[in-house]
């Protein structure tokens, strides 16, 4: 009889057990990078992709630290990332020197990049560049120091 009456409580306690396990996992999964490359990530408070994409010059040698999803990524190295928040808004992250190069299918995984913002020099974005290594050439971007992928 004691065996029907704690079935339910076991029943109870191990469903309690993997809600707060899922939950635990979700909220670390920021925690731990399955990939980290460059400087470690050391800003804690991401900056709002949207406010930095509507007025660079805000930030303009800032560090910063963007966190969202991959939207699209060099093709060529690896050496350029394009951040996308949940709203949709995007910032281009780029290793200048070419120090950082991140994997070339890591479009939609989760990514944390910290770097400075900064004006790309116009001789950049006159600076020839090889047929299978074409970068974007926007005004401003982040110049990696360090990336974390999720």
């Amino acid at each position: 009889m004691k065996l029907r009456n704690t079935a339910p409580w076991l029943v109870l306690a191990c469903a309690l057990s993997l809600v707060l396990g899922c939950g635990s996992r979700q909220k670390a999964s920021w925690g731990a990078a399955k990939e980290h490359v460059g400087a470690a990530v050391t800003v804690q408070e991401p900056v709002v992709i949207a406010k930095l994409a509507e007025n660079p010059a805000d930030f303009d040698g800032k560090t910063v630290r963007l966190q969202g999803t991959v939207k699209a990524v060099c093709q060529g190295m690896g050496c350029w990332v394009e951040v996308q928040d949940a709203d949709g808004k995007s910032f281009l992250a780029r290793s200048l020197d070419e120090s950082i190069l991140l994997p070339k299918d890591c479009a939609g995984r989760r990514i944390v990049v910290q770097g400075v913002v900064m004006t790309l020099p116009k001789a950049a974005a006159e600076e020839p560049m090889p047929a299978d290594h074409a970068c974007p050439r926007p005004s401003y971007v982040v110049a990696t120091q360090g990336v974390e992928l999720y």
